[in-house]
């Protein structure tokens, strides 16, 4: 092993996180758990929280470098220690039952990984504008598609982000303040590392598309239709490669809005019936 995958792997253990919303219900029906997207937190849920089934247990996890968890130096960031972290978590928490779990973008991809690597603790899938993108081996041709474009640009913004920290810090607090649906995304001092990382490590690099046709679970996708961040085809292809999983398309952007309030909602009853 190299010096530097050395130096990852001391880091890269599960850590306990925070759950900022913890909904406890007598007799819960079942435990939805919601994951949010990157340079965000739990709090990017609140709108969601209310319109949720009011006889469920309801957790909000803030991701490791996010909100109120903790933000290694040293960590990789990936989707894989994500989800080992929330299993952690939610184990310390002391859920014996099989959740739903609920994620929007970069959470899409911890959700797909902790059912891959926990199917016993996931009992069904909802993921929201989930930017889920193939290989980069099965991307290649003369003209670039939209994945291979997309992933240009994160690996761009990521090299940028390490030279100029402060300018997206500063592009955060402008996008949250003249953009409603965006309020709850925040770059700082504290997490722009971990954005960097979960760029490279989590989407950028991922094994997404391959990993949830293996699954054996309910699954619902659902993407806005003026989404740029996700590649609609791949939800078809999806769907057609794996009959448990569902997608489903609205009008609306990448950020949690109301469009996807009802979706959500009906997709979590599929689930539970």
């Amino acid at each position: 092993m190299n010096s530097v995958g050395l130096y990852i792997d001391n880091f890269d253990y599960p850590r306990l996180l925070k759950a900022p919303i913890d909904r406890k219900v007598k007799k819960p029906r079942t435990t939805i758990v919601m994951l949010h997207g990157i340079g965000n937190s739990a709090a990017g849920w609140d709108m969601v929280k209310e319109a949720l089934p009011k006889d469920a247990r309801l957790i909000a996890i803030d991701l490791l470098g996010f909100g109120s968890s903790p933000k290694p130096a040293g960590a990789s960031y990936s989707v894989r220690v994500q989800a080992r972290s929330v299993a952690a978590t939610l184990l310390k928490m002391g859920l014996t039952t099989r959740v739903v779990l609920v994620g929007h973008s970069m959470g899409s991809l911890v959700a797909v990984e902790l059912a891959k690597r926990y199917p016993l603790l996931v009992r069904g899938m909802v993921l929201c504008a989930p930017p889920i993108y193939r290989d980069s081996d099965e991307n290649e041709g003369i003209i670039p598609n939209s994945e291979r474009v997309l992933k240009k640009v994160y690996s761009l913004t990521a090299k940028d982000a390490v030279e100029h920290p402060d300018f997206y810090i500063g592009l955060s607090k402008k996008v949250a303040n003249v953009m409603p649906d965006s309020s709850t995304f925040s770059i700082t001092d504290e997490t722009v590392a971990p954005y960097v990382a979960t760029l490279k490590t989590s989407i950028i690099n991922q094994t997404t598309y391959l990993d949830i046709q293996k699954l054996n679970i309910a699954t619902y996708i659902i993407y806005g239709t003026l989404d740029p961040f996700v590649v609609n085809k791949n939800f078809k292809k999806l769907a057609k490669n794996n009959s448990n999983i569902k997608a489903k398309s609205i009008i609306a952007s990448h950020e949690i809005t109301k469009a996807y309030l009802k979706p959500i909602t009906e997709s979590i009853e599929a689930i539970l019936k």
